[in-house]
């Protein structure tokens, strides 16, 4: 019996155990004292060190305690009771967790090997001859500089082409009056037809006109004569948008004709690109709001409605700033900075200053004219001493006012504005222009008060006699100033009231400022398509006949084109780059998405922000300063960049080089750099090669090629017969026009020969050099994929294999059609596995696009050589998709205690090195499903994330920056070269043990958690949305979900807060994903490529995990359990709930969002049968003690004291800290009962303009709207949706009503949410095309045996 209970080492069960031994004579003392001191060593992970006196000791009092165990009725109870709760024992044992992991990591290496291929594939790489390239940047720096620049030209000549044709239709309309008009708005439907560049209706064979609301019927209209030429520049030139012609008199021509803005008049002499053609100088402005006393509603309303088309008619180039005067001055508050200096006007930045307008409101004071002007002309001069002022500057002062002042002091206020404008003016050296508009009170005209304007406008201090200044004042301003005082610019004074168009009269503020005559054509920074759809860059210039300006010539060219070459660029894995303007502002990164995939308005930052590494602030300043150069500097490892990581080729060293080599693009103010990691270390590049004998090339596009094998594959065309092989568009040498341009059967045969050619006699078909070589290396792989589907056990839980190279090549079986946006290098697990060289990569559970439900990837590199395991050397990721339960399904299998008691008391779990979990009851758990992806440690085992934050070294909770929705990040990283278990250091001990280990040779760890006793433990996660609980402060040691803050930016200069300023840029931006929509009759048609055999799967064990089978154990109530729960497919019962509708789209699009699947964040920690013999055993065991003993115990306390304050500090600091806006939050839940943590219901919240408005501007302290510690919703380092390979998003939302009031304790939190039908993320760049099958259909299909 002495030896049972030995066997059992838990040492939670052990302490209790030991607690009645130590009151019971029977037990001699010193054997309890020496168990608890074994435990509180073991506990301490320390080997025990006995003398021979106190072994002697311990051996004779062992003796003594097995002859009176012997007389004990109790023992038996006692052995019953270790025998039910010795099933964790071995789990928490030093050895059992680690030869437990073992077990798992020889699992995960058999799939590695022989399910996906890797060290097959490595060894055929190792084969493989090389070439060894060393990197010289500058040479490759003016090559690709040299190919952008022409690019720049062919639009450059575009416009200038067009300009002579409009100067020289003027010449001829003088003669002959070119005036008719072609209303773009009247234009018949039959004459236009959709167009997927434009994505809207066009004709292309016309141009036509929108007039502005004044415009003279003789007015000069060139567009008749501009037609041909327009589409003769269209049909010669990719990637151009619209054409136009904007005439100063008030017309605007554009190419196609398409309709646009058809209600009312179109004024596009305000818009930016107009404004900054006719006037290219840098403006400076301050625009003045008078909202006091004097002012009534509809006077206000004309100023704010002024101050924003004036904000809207800026571009970047210009910095405002917009005040409010009243008895005070305010200016905007959404940035400090705004307080002493004026902005760039940014998209940020104006739409700071656009809510900062709409939320003037009537004041009960009076103006203080000469308080506004002071306030203004200071953030004038401020700005002026922070840059170099250019000669060429126009610094302006607009003033929307009733101009009334107080009748008792009228003179002394207007002569005290006026002094005030004196005096401030001459520090500038006269140099600002006062614009003033005089706000109309219903047409009732104050003369003293348009006197008043007038004289502000033209700085008539004379009038009001403050011009006399002594001669030494007056030397003495000279001197200051440094040169001799300037004459006043006269400014104008304009009337406005309810009548007068805005946009034409204050809109077109700029006539009043000098024309210089700049006719220079200006390329714009990158903006939202305002006539289509995407994001575009302008080029413009003006026109002018002789002095007189006719108007400005514009050219839209579709942003993705212009980027193509810095976007994809490969040269080789060691290097990438970037492009940027003359002030630094970031037109491309690698961490920045595709321009193509697009969905929000590019950020103005800095590329100091994204190159945040020591000594680069240097470099930037020589980059922004010679035209030419380049500059070597040494990173230490600790401070490097993921894009960086991601490229060593030696990542022994604490230091590494980073070579930047840069180029200014001739001819346009833009600047291409190209960045090489260690360039002292050659890079390793494939050499020709010759594709596999057995293998066929089989493009992925089987709906052209007529495939006769094609089957369905879940939602994709699909093919068993061979795997398929994409080109993403960085394969190609011009990438927009193979994602601009529809593919077709004959360019699809080009590929294939040209790919297939060992001969190298086939032409390229456009693509990359290195792309041959990749696509034949990957082709020794067909035969063990094609081998594996014949011939493989898990067939039935392996939704796809696939390999991807660095230049976009993607080879996956079953072969499958692809969308041709799809870049397998830009998706999580290709970007984990490189990450992690080597190691066997987890990425996921997520939303498989191609219908498969939830899935999760494991991921392998391949390098040129076994020998060389660094990231840089990788050369291919192989991949593989299974489903979510199969992990899971690998603990119950490999590990029986995980099954022990289904996962309630003794939990076993995955998590990757980032904190996600891969494997977990509740994962998998019909009443648990909440969205499967993204759920953390800190959601599920808050008490294991508690306490492994006190094990400094095997976990860090870090910080990135996210300039894509201006955010920081927060995050943990795991580390993977951790040696032994953890276990608890601090929390739960007393009734919650864990082990964790890491899985040998993967990125991650393998966990068990065994629960005696309810225990609280507390993580704090935003139950509303990823906002961190206190932005302003971040402990190691403090347990929070991965989440995010504003991210303070100085929106004045560009310049991060200090303490940000040190955080590194967050690594590449996930993408979305879309499917290729097919022919909905082929869904109907075409059977399922694999045949799991759902119905004919009667156990649960059978059907767990299998793929497209769903183990229906819930009724459609999401309550009641079905008597004879049955396998089905996946639609009919989608996470084990009957009639759960799917998140999939099912018969395109027509589902019933109305039907939600019910969420439990986590079930009851203890069945009732289990609990009831629990708590059986324990009257029995007490009731023991009490007849021998007649001793009464103490319960046992759930939980700790100092956990309890620890809570009740917590929440109380919550409940201080809420705002009035979090009344209608998710956060009155209350606590679950018998569950270890606060339930939580979230939002999931996509990247969207609302999504980023709602964090900026916001200060940490209101960050806190509603916190839990289960927050099931999408949250990582890399925040948009983690799709990947193919996946969907998920849109989950509260439904409160959908409770039922009789819940029971147990499932009071089972919550409602809806799937949303995924919904295609490119409808903006290709219509909806049906793909259609050209050939005959000869069915192929698999049955999967398991």
């Amino acid at each position: 019996m002495y030896a049972t209970l030995q066997s059992c080492k838990s040492s939670f069960h052990l302490k209790a155990f030991l607690r009645a031994a130590s009151t019971d004579p029977v037990f001699p003392p010193q054997l309890s004292q020496t168990h608890t001191a074994i435990m509180a060593r073991r506990t301490r992970e320390q080997p025990l060190r006995l003398t021979p006196n106190r072994r002697a000791s311990i051996r004779d009092t062992h003796l003594s305690f097995h002859r009176g165990c012997l007389t004990l009725f109790s023992w038996s109870v006692l052995l019953i009771w270790c025998a039910f709760s010795c099933g964790y024992c071995g789990a928490d044992t030093e050895f059992s967790i680690l030869e437990e992991a073992q077990v798992l990591a020889d699992q995960m290496k058999k799939l590695s090997s022989q399910e996906l291929g890797v060290f097959t594939m490595q060894r055929i790489f190792n084969s493989f001859v090389y070439t060894e390239k060393t990197s010289n940047g500058e040479t490759e720096v003016q090559q690709l500089a040299k190919k952008i620049r022409e690019k720049f030209n062919r639009y450059l000549d575009v416009v200038n082409r067009n300009k002579q044709v409009v100067e020289a239709s003027y010449t001829a309309h003088l003669t002959s009056p070119l005036t008719a008009i072609q209303d773009c708005c009247s234009i018949p439907a039959s004459m236009m037809e959709f167009d997927g560049n434009f994505n809207t209706n066009v004709s292309k064979t016309i141009c036509c006109d929108r007039l502005s609301p004044t415009v003279n019927s003789r007015a000069f209209n060139p567009g008749r004569d501009l037609n041909s030429v327009l589409a003769d520049n269209l049909k010669s030139n990719p990637g151009i948008k619209w054409q136009y012609f904007s005439s100063e008199e008030g017309i605007f021509t554009v190419f196609p004709a398409h309709k646009f803005q058809c209600k009312g008049s179109y004024e596009h002499r305000s818009r930016p690109v107009y404004v900054s053609a006719v006037r290219p100088q840098s403006k400076h402005i301050v625009v003045m709001v008078d909202h006091g006393a004097s002012v009534t509603d509809t006077q206000l309303q004309i100023a704010r409605d002024s101050a924003l088309v004036i904000l809207n008619a800026v571009d970047e180039h210009d910095k405002i700033s917009i005040l409010s005067v009243a008895e005070t001055v305010r200016s905007c508050s959404l940035d400090q900075c705004y307080k002493s200096l004026l902005s760039p006007a940014t998209s940020e930045t104006k739409r700071k200053m656009s809510t900062f307008i709409s939320n003037i409101k009537a004041s009960d004071g009076a103006t203080q004219h000469a308080a506004g002007f002071q306030k203004a002309f200071q953030l004038l001069r401020n700005t002026s001493g922070l840059c170099k002022q250019s000669a060429t500057t126009d610094m302006v002062i607009i003033y929307l006012s009733s101009g009334i002042t107080s009748r008792d002091s009228s003179e002394l206020e207007k002569r005290a504005t006026l002094s005030v404008v004196r005096e401030e003016n001459r520090h500038l050296n006269n140099s600002v222009m006062i614009l003033t508009y005089a706000l109309m009170n219903e047409g009732v005209t104050g003369l003293k008060e348009l006197a008043f304007l007038r004289d502000l406008a033209e700085q008539n201090s004379v009038k009001y006699g403050v011009d006399r200044t002594s001669d030494r004042e007056r030397s003495s301003l000279s001197r200051s100033v440094g040169a001799s005082m300037m004459p006043v610019v006269k400014g104008s004074m304009m009337v406005l009231n309810q009548l007068s168009n805005l946009e034409t009269t204050v809109g077109r503020f700029y006539i009043n400022l000098p024309n210089r005559m700049i006719d220079l054509a200006r390329f714009s920074l990158p903006y939202s398509d305002p006539m289509g759809d995407g994001f575009i860059m302008t080029v413009s210039r003006p026109c002018y006949f002789g002095n007189l300006l006719l108007g400005v010539v514009g050219v839209d060219v579709n942003l993705a084109y212009i980027l193509e070459d810095v976007t994809y660029y490969q040269d080789s894995l060691a290097s990438y780059t970037f492009l940027i303007d003359n002030k630094g502002y970031t037109l491309m990164h690698p961490s920045l998405t595709r321009p193509y995939l697009m969905t929000e308005p590019p950020l103005h930052t800095d590329i100091i922000h994204y190159e945040n590494i020591p000594g680069f602030p240097a470099v930037r300043q020589n980059i922004l300063s010679l035209p030419l150069g380049s500059q070597v500097i040494a990173v230490p490892v600790n401070s490097s960049l993921s894009w960086h990581t991601n490229r060593l080729r030696n990542n022994k060293k604490d230091a590494y080089n980073v070579s930047y080599a840069w180029k200014l693009v001739q001819d346009t103010s833009f600047i291409l750099c190209i960045v090489y990691v260690q360039p002292e270390i050659p890079v390793k590049q494939l050499k020709n090669l010759n594709t596999a004998p057995s293998s066929k090339l089989l493009y992925h596009r089987l709906d052209l090629l007529g495939q006769p094998s094609s089957c369905l594959h879940f939602k994709q065309l699909a093919t068993v017969e061979s795997p398929t092989v994409m080109l993403a568009a960085g394969s190609f040498s011009s990438p927009y026009e193979h994602l601009s341009q529809p593919e077709t059967k004959r360019m699809v045969e080009h590929y294939t020969a040209y790919l297939s050619d060992n001969t190298r006699l086939i032409a390229n078909p456009g693509l990359k050099s290195s792309v041959r070589n990749e696509v034949m290396a990957t082709s020794h792989v067909t035969d063990e994929w094609m081998t594996l589907m014949e011939m493989s056990s898990l067939n039935c839980y392996i939704v796809r294999r696939y390999i991807a190279t660095p230049s976009g090549v993607l080879r996956i079986y079953p072969g499958s059609l692809m969308d041709k946006a799809f870049d397998p290098t830009r998706r999580q697990w290709y970007q984990h596995a490189v990450a992690n060289p080597g190691l066997i990569t987890f990425t996921g559970p997520y939303l498989d696009v191609g219908g498969a439900g939830y899935v999760v990837t494991i991921s392998h590199t391949i390098h040129a050589s076994s020998s060389q395991m660094a990231p840089g050397y990788a050369i291919a990721v192989m991949g593989i998709d299974f489903t979510l339960r199969y992990f899971y399904k690998v603990l119950l299998d490999l590990l029986p205690i995980c099954n022990q008691d289904k996962g309630n008391k003794i939990r076993c779990f995955i998590m990757e090195d980032r904190g996600y979990l891969v494997a977990h009851p509740t994962l998998i758990d019909p009443k648990g499903h909440a969205p499967a992806e993204q759920q953390h440690i800190t959601h599920k085992e808050p008490l294991v994330a508690n306490d492994i934050l006190n094990h400094p070294n095997f976990v860090k909770k870090n910080l990135c920056n996210s300039f894509s929705d201006r955010t920081v990040q927060r995050f943990y990283k795991f580390n993977t070269s951790i040696m032994g278990d953890l276990t608890n250091l601090v929390h739960g001990s007393h009734c919650s043990k864990y082990r964790l280990t890491r899985i040998p040779g993967t990125n991650a760890f393998a966990g068990i958690v065994n629960e005696t006793c309810d225990s609280l433990a507390f993580c704090a996660c935003s139950t509303v949305d990823r906002l961190c609980l206190n932005c302003h402060r971040m402990e190691q040691n403090e347990c929070e979900c991965p989440c995010e803050c504003p991210l303070e930016v100085n929106e004045c200069t560009g310049n991060l807060t200090n303490a940000e300023n040190r955080n590194p840029s967050c690594e590449v931006h996930q993408e979305p994903v879309s499917l290729n929509v097919i022919d909905p009759a082929l869904l109907d048609t075409l059977p399922q490529c694999i045949n799991t055999r759902c119905s004919q799967r009667y156990t649960s064990s059978d059907c767990f995990g299998v793929l497209d089978c769903e183990w229906c154990m819930v009724d459609s109530d999401g309550k009641t359990h079905l008597d004879k729960p049955y396998c089905a497919l996946q639609k009919e019962c989608f996470g084990g709930i009957v009639g759960a509708k799917s998140p999939y789209a099912d018969g395109l699009g027509l589902v019933d969002e109305e039907v939600a699947s019910l969420n439990m964040i986590k079930s009851a920690p203890v069945g009732p049968v289990a609990g009831g013999i629990m708590g059986c055993i324990m009257v029995l065991v007490l009731a023991v003690y009490a007849y021998r003993h007649q001793i009464h115990r103490r319960s046992h306390q759930h939980m700790s004291p100092l956990a309890a304050q620890e809570m009740s500090v917590r929440m109380s600091n919550l409940d201080n800290e809420r705002d009035e806006r979090d009344e209608d939050s998710h956060e009155d839940r209350g606590i679950i009962s018998n569950t270890r943590f606060i339930a939580a219901v979230i939002e999931r919240h996509t990247h969207t303009p609302e999504r980023r408005r709602r964090y900026w501007g916001r200060s940490g302290t209101e960050s806190d709207h509603g916190y839990s510690t289960m927050s099931p919703q999408e949250d990582s380092e890399n925040p948009p949706g983690n799709n990947d390979p193919l996946s969907a998003g998920v849109d989950v939302g509260n439904h409160d009503d959908d409770l039922d009031l009789d819940t029971p304790p147990q499932t009071a939190a089972l919550l409602s949410h809806k799937f949303h039908p995924y919904r295609h993320t490119h409808m903006h760049h290709h219509p909806l095309h049906m793909h259609h099958l050209q050939a005959a259909v000869t069915v192929h299909s698999v049955d999967a045996e398991c």
